[in-house]
């Protein structure tokens, strides 16, 4: 059983983060492509239109996907339930966005904001429609298809958008590839997905789930208002040209984000889920994914916002500088909040989903507080309040867990620091790098072979533990 459940979040880990690699760089690619034809403007429109589609997404979901998954007798009554709720909850939303949207439109004195906003907006249903079943996926953990799928959908999406963009649409062209990406998926999803929903809907259902994801759904919704908040404020108090370079400088940051926590995520909390009455064998667990965690995403975020001053004219032309500053700040903040999947994912294994809330609400609460102060300095300030509340909210979470699961503080911090030693000297090399080698393709080039050098050599040196732990996983692989 154990080592079923270890292959299994292996193999897991393997399919989701190879989705995410490939992903991502599809997203990567078309959305270099395309930035190279629209203009700053067109991602600031965007980027309003997104924030209430984000909104929206967490009230659907209410927490009922946390709560199911942590649930150990699931029935198909309890899958349906949600399936129905989701999807009445998307087409309620839709309406109110459909409604609200010439006023977001006349705040920001933007009338090509309410169509967009109506058209954008049909992702929710479409979004719900497959939801469960996706859920259904994850819980037998069956992450390889869902990779293929998500792939598939992804790349249907960037090219509908760059062949609209290629041809004058404009934002519409994101539009399209927000629209054409999730329909893709929907369809995909149906198509191999096992489960069905039958008519059952049960109050009662509602209510159990309903009491342990509702923390959840007010902490995961006080986390997305308190990013709308930051991005609506940046609009209004910046120009859209500055909301665009924010917007940039936000995706690239958090793709490596994506492409380590979200595995990590979708992966480990089932797995997890299923060995919650065994303490040690949590502990031992938990201990080796926040290091091997620290392994990939402190060279990532660190490497990221080392080589960013040639990365941007080098991909997106020298009419996108204006984010490098930006770019060499925010990869912090989602450095953090990567390595605080594991000590998250350990709170709601537990059931404290009150502990997360806590903290959203005091770091989120303090980050409200002085956005509006730094607001009016720049906007590299606010990003400074940013990356701050993630420390915040770090430091909080491994306070929790030490007092909820009973790990010591200095054994969470003992599986990081060796990374992040390691991390800071190959940043400083590819900084070094950057600003020696002449040309800003040669220049990136350059600095990130010579970050990757650096990063191996010190970790073979000094990052033995991990290492080891990583080369147990991978044997099976190599001997298969």
């Amino acid at each position: 059983m154990e080592k079923t459940i270890r292959r299994k979040t292996t193999d897991g880990l393997i399919w989701n983060t190879l989705q995410k690699l490939a992903s991502k760089g599809l997203q990567l690619v078309f959305s270099i492509l395309i930035a190279r034809i629209l203009v700053p403007e067109d991602y600031g429109l965007i980027a309003i239109a997104n924030l209430f589609i984000a909104l929206s997404d967490v009230l659907i979901d209410s927490g009922f996907s946390k709560a199911l998954i942590r649930q150990n007798d699931k029935t198909e009554a309890d899958y349906s339930t949600v399936f129905w709720f989701n999807l009445l909850a998307s087409c309620t939303l839709y309406a109110l966005l459909f409604a609200v949207a010439p006023l977001i439109a006349g705040y920001y004195q933007a009338e090509a904001l309410t169509p967009i906003i109506r058209a954008i907006s049909l992702s929710l249903i479409i979004n719900a429609i497959c939801g469960v079943q996706s859920l259904h996926m994850m819980v037998e953990m069956d992450f390889r298809s869902l990779a293929i799928m998500e792939t598939s959908a992804m790349a249907i999406g960037g090219i509908t958008a760059l062949v609209l963009a290629m041809h004058g649409a404009g934002v519409w062209a994101l539009v399209a590839q927000t629209l054409v990406g999730c329909t893709a998926r929907t369809i995909l999803i149906w198509l191999k997905g096992r489960f069905r929903p039958v008519r059952a809907f049960s109050g009662a259902i509602l209510r159990k789930y309903f009491s342990f994801g509702s923390r959840l759904l007010v902490s995961e919704f006080a986390n997305r208002l308190y990013n709308a908040i930051f991005t609506l404020t940046i609009g209004k108090r910046f120009s859209a040209a500055q909301l665009g370079y924010y917007g940039k400088a936000d995706a690239f940051a958090s793709t490596p984000s994506s492409i380590v926590s979200g595995p990590l995520s979708l992966v480990t909390f089932p797995a997890m889920a299923k060995i919650q009455d065994e303490k040690e064998r949590m502990r031992e667990s938990s201990l080796n994914m926040m290091g091997l965690t620290a392994l990939v995403v402190f060279p990532l975020f660190l490497g990221l916002a080392a080589v960013a001053e040639a990365l941007v004219p080098a991909l997106l032309t020298e009419k996108w500088n204006g984010m490098i500053p930006l770019l060499q700040l925010l990869p912090l903040a989602y450095l953090l909040g990567a390595l605080q999947v594991i000590p998250q994912n350990i709170l709601m294994i537990l059931g404290d989903s009150s502990s997360i809330l806590r903290i959203q609400v005091i770091t989120k609460g303090i980050g409200l507080l002085l956005l509006f102060p730094l607001s009016s300095i720049s906007i590299l300030a606010v990003c400074l309040d940013i990356v701050g509340v993630a420390a915040l909210s770090f430091a909080l979470t491994l306070l929790a867990v030490r007092r909820r699961a009973g790990l010591k503080l200095r054994e969470m911090l003992a599986s990081l620091l060796p990374s992040a030693v390691i991390s800071l000297a190959m940043a400083a090399a590819v900084l070094a790098v950057v600003r020696l080698v002449p040309g800003h393709v040669a220049g990136m080039l350059a600095a990130i072979a010579a970050g990757a050098v650096v990063y191996a050599l010190l970790s073979l040196a000094a990052n033995k533990k991990q290492l080891s732990v990583l080369k147990e996983i991978a044997r099976p692989y190599f001997k298969k």
